[in-house]
């Protein structure tokens, strides 16, 4: 938790929420005052377990909406929808050109209207069309109904991860953005879980096959989460949701707005045109946004199930069933869940961000040379599967290190967000066809190699960036000590200074 330090008082009466109609109103306050240290920490307690919890179960769901294709194809889907080519790699391929498509219109929209109505209409959107998937008679369909899947969600994540960069302090950002993402590998779990026994278990129930069932009770579970996400979604520090003052009251923003001025961190404003496109000119926005796009997508781990079913005992039978199928990969994803809290939340600790990186990034290159080598034995090789899941702490770790150095650009983070987002998406909807083509299964020719490639790069990346944040920190502190001599600046400010100036707040980890 973050150190309260004394500000001046406020005035509680010009706070206001919104009205009947549900608009974010402002809040109109004075420079805060002081925190005390136990108001603070039940601040932070009380916003974790609202706040976090809702983000998490509703992201666990959507990971649930968007992944479980994969368990259904092994499941029954492939058979009864007679899917015999690429069909799994352009479902996926849909979804993702859906995605990429909200991601910038959402951004703008969520600024000026807010999160807490723009992002649980949309997962209200989602939900029921993934009960639709519960319905479809073949692969043409699936197409369609997994590329609005894809348009809806493309709101949740950036949208997510903009709020918790605006809510949390340097020293709790990478933390609460990695228990955000943990839902990713506990919805993979929940998917193949309930996958593994809807198949045993409602397979043939009034003539429906089991992964029909799995798609319907996915749909049913969104659509709640998104009914008690509209209640309970703060909006921004100074802008409220009015629905959710039954846990935030007016004095928890004052907090949120002092921790906010504490390290000068801006308020988040409605993108305009103009600063939409003036984000694009920062440097930090391309360096991080491409090096999370290509670390982030060395993962193959999406198809170590292919593999699993591909392997024969020696009688020829098939060595899993379909629910084993489902469940062994749920190792992969606790093994995942664990290290995605223990490496963000050792680098909040710690207060430094480059050596987290090089360490995940070191296991993944590990576990692609295993999964490149293929060893003959089974166990070893079905080692380097597992080890791929632990490459996951990057994104939460790196997203965590950029928002920390943009505190005074908040239209560039949430649009840096996006970007990374889209850039992962465009990779992620072509790389896996060429790489990891379904129909080469289980003997990928390029699949790893590939893979490996992007993570060197990556790691290169990195490097780069930590120099970049130094250089830019450098030049806010002298001219820190320019303003403190009372040294005039020539002419106009330099544009590039102040991107880097912006950033260099009091609280910043100083040794990244």
């Amino acid at each position: 938790m973050g150190r309260a330090t004394e500000e001046p008082s406020v005035d509680t009466k010009n706070i206001s929420f919104a009205g009947s109609d549900g608009a974010l109103t402002p809040i109109d306050s004075q420079e805060t005052d002081e925190i005390d240290p136990r108001e603070e920490r039940r601040y932070l307690w009380r916003l974790d377990a609202w706040f976090m919890t809702i983000g998490f179960i509703g992201y666990m769901f959507k990971y649930i909406d968007q992944t479980n294709i994969n368990n259904a194809y092994v499941s029954g889907m492939k058979e009864d929808l007679k899917l015999f080519g690429n069909e799994l790699n352009y479902f996926t391929t849909y979804f993702n050109i859906g995605y990429m498509v909200m991601l910038y219109p959402s951004c703008i929209i969520v600024s000026h209207y807010g999160p807490h109505i723009w992002l649980p209409a949309c997962e209200l959107a989602w939900g029921v069309l993934t009960c639709c998937l519960s319905v479809v008679t073949d692969y043409k369909q699936v197409y369609a109904i997994r590329f609005l899947i894809g348009f809806f969600e493309g709101t949740a994540w950036p949208g997510y991860y903009t709020q918790i960069s605006q809510w949390y302090t340097p020293s709790e950002v990478a933390l609460r953005m990695a228990i955000y993402n943990i839902a990713q590998p506990a919805g993979a779990m929940l998917s193949g879980a309930m996958q593994g026994a809807l198949s045993s278990n409602f397979e043939g129930v009034h003539g429906r096959s089991g992964w029909r069932w799995a798609f319907l009770i996915n749909g049913v579970c969104t659509i709640g989460v998104a009914l008690a996400a509209f209640l309970i979604l703060p909006g921004y520090p100074d802008r409220p949701n009015p629905l959710a003052k039954f846990y935030m009251k007016p004095r928890h923003y004052e907090i949120a707005l002092a921790r906010d001025r504490r390290y000068k961190r801006k308020q988040q404003v409605p993108i305009t045109v103009k600063t939409f496109f003036r984000a694009f000119t920062y440097w930090q926005l391309w360096a991080v946004a491409i090096s999370w796009s290509i670390g982030i997508n060395t993962q193959p781990a999406n198809y170590f199930n292919l593999w699993l079913k591909s392997l024969r005992n020696p009688d020829g039978s098939k060595k899993y069933s379909v629910a084993m199928l489902n469940y062994l990969p749920i190792i992969g994803q606790a093994i995942q869940l664990v290290n995605s809290l223990i490496l963000p939340g050792l680098s909040d600790y710690f207060r430094k961000r480059l050596p987290f990186l090089l360490f995940s990034q070191a296991i993944s290159v590990a576990s692609l040379v295993i999964l490149i080598v293929r060893p003959s034995n089974e166990h070893a090789y079905m080692a380097g599967w597992y080890l791929n899941f632990l490459n996951a702490p990057v994104l939460m770790i790196l997203c965590s290190w950029a928002a920390e150095n943009l505190q005074g650009e908040p239209e560039v983070r949430t649009i840096l967000f996006a970007t990374g987002t889209v850039l992962s998406y465009i990779q992620n909807a072509f790389l896996p066809i060429a790489a990891y083509p379904a129909k080469q299964a289980p003997h990928w020719r390029i699949g790893a190699k590939v893979y490996l490639g992007l993570s060197l790069v990556a790691t290169t990346m990195f490097f780069g960036i930590y120099f970049g944040f130094k250089w830019e920190n450098k030049k806010a502190e002298k001219n820190a000590a320019k303003e403190d001599v009372g040294v005039e600046e020539p002419g106009n400010a330099n544009e590039s200074t102040t991107k880097g100036a912006q950033s260099s707040a009091a609280g910043v980890f100083t040794d990244r």
